[in-house]
C-alpha cells in the first residue's frame, strides 16, 4: 500500500484576495514508513493532515491511498473512506464524556460491518496494548491527560486504518508523556504496518522517527534525520 501525493494546492479566499496555504506539495510513503512533520504555526502542516485525511478538500491536486482517489468521491463515500481508511489523532482527545473508555474506543465501529463481539474484543485488545487494561470502565474524567490521549489512540486504530494521521498528538502533555505517547504510536505503528504521519513542534520528538520533513509558508521539504 502506498500514499501518493501530487501537487496538493490550497488557498482560502480572504477580503484582501486569495491566501496560499499549501504550495505544491509532493509526497510518497509505502506501507509501513511512518514521517514527522515540523514547522512553525500557520505554516500549513494541520491544513495538510486535514487535506490527506480527507477532512478538508485542497483546491487542486490529487491525492491515492492505495489506487484510492477521495478527493473523487462522494460525500457519502469520503465518509465510508474516513471511517474504514484513515485514523484521527488530534492534541485534544475528544473522548465524549458521558461513555466510558471502552465506549469511547468502540465509537468509530458504529458505522462498521464488524461483528459485534469481535469489535468488542478488538477494542479490549486494544486498550490492553496502550496499557489502559485495568481502565475500560472508566469514564473520561476519572484519567489522566496521558491516559486520555492513550484511549485516543486505541479509538483511532480500531478500524484497522491504513493512515494514521496525529496533529499534535502530544501537545496537551508533559515532556514525559509526550514522549511515552510518541514512542507508543510509533510502536503500534510498527505492529500494524500503517502509514504514520505526525505533525509535531517537538525536535526531540521528532528525531525518533526514521523521516522529518519541515513545512514552511506551505512548502514541504525534507528537514533531518534520526540515523
Amino acid at each position: 500500500m502506498t500514499l501518493q501525493v501530487r501537487q496538493i494546492r490550497k488557498e482560502f479566499i480572504t477580503r484582501s484576495g486569495s491566501l496560499p496555504v499549501l504550495c505544491g506539495i509532493d509526497l510518497d510513503l509505502d506501507s509501513d514508513k511512518s514521517l514527522a512533520i515540523m514547522g512553525q504555526s500557520g505554516s500549513g502542516k494541520s491544513t495538510f493532515l486535514h487535506v490527506l485525511g480527507g477532512l478538508d478538500k485542497p483546491s487542486s491536486g490529487k491525492i491515492l491511498l492505495d489506487g484510492l482517489d477521495p478527493l473523487a468521491m462522494s460525500e457519502t463515500d469520503l465518509a465510508h473512506y474516513r471511517n474504514q481508511k484513515v485514523g484521527f489523532v488530534f492534541q485534544d482527545h475528544h473522548l465524549l464524556p458521558q461513555c466510558t473508555v471502552l465506549e469511547n474506543v468502540l465509537l468509530p465501529s458504529l458505522l462498521g460491518a464488524m461483528p459485534k463481539n469481535e469489535v468488542i474484543q478488538l477494542a479490549k485488545d486494544l486498550l490492553a496494548r496502550v496499557g489502559l487494561e485495568n481502565r475500560m470502565d472508566h469514564m473520561p474524567s476519572e484519567l489522566s491527560g496521558g491516559e486520555r490521549q492513550r484511549a485516543a489512540v486505541a479509538r483511532a486504530l480500531i478500524m484497522r486504518p491504513r493512515l494514521l494521521l496525529a496533529d499534535e498528538p502530544t501537545g496537551n502533555l508533559d515532556k514525559r508523556n509526550a514522549e511515552n505517547i510518541m514512542r507508543l504510536l510509533l510502536k503500534l505503528h510498527e505492529e500494524e504496518k500503517n502509514i504514520l504521519i505526525v505533525v509535531t513542534h517537538s525536535v526531540d520528538l521528532a528525531k525518533l522517527f526514521p523521516r522529518v520533513m519541515a513545512m514552511d509558508d506551505g512548502i514541504l521539504a525534507e528537514a533531518l534525520s534520526s540515523n
